[in-house]
């Protein structure tokens, strides 16, 4: 385990997100988009055309080379359980600590099951420098949680995001005047703005070299949500979003040789989908309007899926409400992974709140809860293979 280098600050900053579906014709599918509550304006969808039915794996693409050989294992795996299963996931609470707020816990005690995937966050970045979920991570990956061992030999698969606080300020738009340094067409490089960034990315950077060194695989999942426009690194506009994205790839996976880092993509709008070179897996973030619609949320899936030229993995990269696994059967929606959003801030175990995404019964009720975790199309951390060992070719 690592020595946490400075302490955090317990800080909460949660969303929750509204989205529709503007079906405008049998042959065309535009996404809309709509922050609650403070984005007023909805900026426009890309059209989306329709694609092939879900779970076809003979035209996955995924791209092994210079990826480091358990980064493979992860890839292959996943590859090999798309449109079979559906891997089970539980965002941390990265404001706080297992002690005070213990999602895996709590996944435990209602369904008696682990999650296959433990969802980290680099939000607390400013205070502690990112290695409180560092050490946690290195701890899941060991198959651990709390300083307790799980399931014996059994690995937890590993996540992160971040919710980017530039100079300890607020990610949200309307609460940062920060925006993504961007001139003639390119990044501003020369600026001051773009010194700050690349502070933070230096941060992170040494973060993962930390997993990287420990021989362990992220499924890395930056600047998500950006369309929506209710971030900073989405607010103005795909293009200088793209050239984040690109900068960022560039330099963590070249200079930095990063290899460990599988490249998740959700920016929800095809029109900000970076380039099929820079990204591994296509994701959406998935709250339904209505609490309790367990639909497999298809439209979604096949938008999401068409976003890229090949056809890549499709994850589920955050939900409130967990997809039925028999409704996923029946419509053929293969989503990877399901990633459901952590607790609010010093919520009591069992209490329904909006904001309780899984405990109480406001999204998932009980009964819900136990049948997704318990069902055979449902991968938990018991059912996990050794992805030390699992082929790399």
């Amino acid at each position: 385990m690592l020595t946490h280098r400075l302490v955090g600050s317990i800080m909460k900053s949660m969303k929750i997100v509204d989205m529709f579906i503007l079906l405008t014709s049998a042959m065309t599918l535009t996404v809309i988009f709509s922050a609650c509550p403070s984005s007023k304006d909805k900026p426009a969808g890309a059209a989306l055309q329709p694609v092939e039915p879900a779970g076809e794996k003979a035209s996955i693409t995924v791209a092994l080379s210079d990826k480091s050989p358990n980064a493979r294992r992860l890839l292959n795996y996943l590859a090999d359980e798309y449109g079979n299963h559906i891997i089970s996931g539980q965002m941390d609470t990265s404001w706080s600590t297992n002690e005070s707020s213990d999602m895996i816990a709590r996944v435990y005690a209602d369904t008696g099951k682990y999650p296959a995937i433990k969802g980290f966050d680099f939000i607390q970045l400013p205070y502690d420098r990112g290695w409180d979920q560092i050490d946690e991570a290195i701890e899941w990956w060991e198959g651990k949680n709390n300083g307790e061992t799980l399931v014996p030999g059994k690995r937890g698969i590993v996540t992160f995001c971040w919710h980017w606080r530039v100079e300890r300020k607020d990610f949200y738009t309307n609460n940062t005047s920060f925006r993504i340094p961007y001139k003639d067409g390119k990044l501003d490089v020369s600026s001051e703005a773009f010194a700050v960034m690349k502070d933070d990315l230096d941060k992170v950077a040494e973060c993962f070299m930390e997993l990287k060194n420990a021989d362990i695989p992220v499924l890395w999942r930056p600047l998500h949500e950006a369309s929506g426009g209710w971030f900073w690194w989405g607010a103005t506009g795909s293009a200088p979003y793209i050239a984040l994205w690109n900068y960022m790839y560039d330099y963590f996976v070249n200079e930095c040789e990063l290899d460990n880092l599988i490249w998740v993509w959700n920016g929800q709008n095809a029109a900000w989908y970076p380039g099929d070179d820079v990204v591994d897996i296509a994701g959406y973030d998935v709250y339904p309007q209505s609490a309790k619609d367990y639909g497999a949320q298809k439209a979604l899936f096949t938008a999401t899926e068409s976003a890229s030229h090949a056809k890549k993995l499709v994850a589920m990269t955050e939900n409130g409400e967990i997809p039925d696994p028999d409704l996923l059967v029946r419509d053929g929606v293969a989503w990877s992974w399901f990633m459901t959003w952590n607790d609010g801030l010093g919520a009591p175990e069992g209490v329904s709140d909006k904001d309780n995404f899984w405990t109480g019964e406001y999204h998932n009720t009980n009964d819900h809860k136990r049948k997704v975790y318990n069902h055979d199309y449902v991968i938990t951390l018991d059912e996990l293979p050794d992805l030390t060992a699992y082929r790399d070719s």
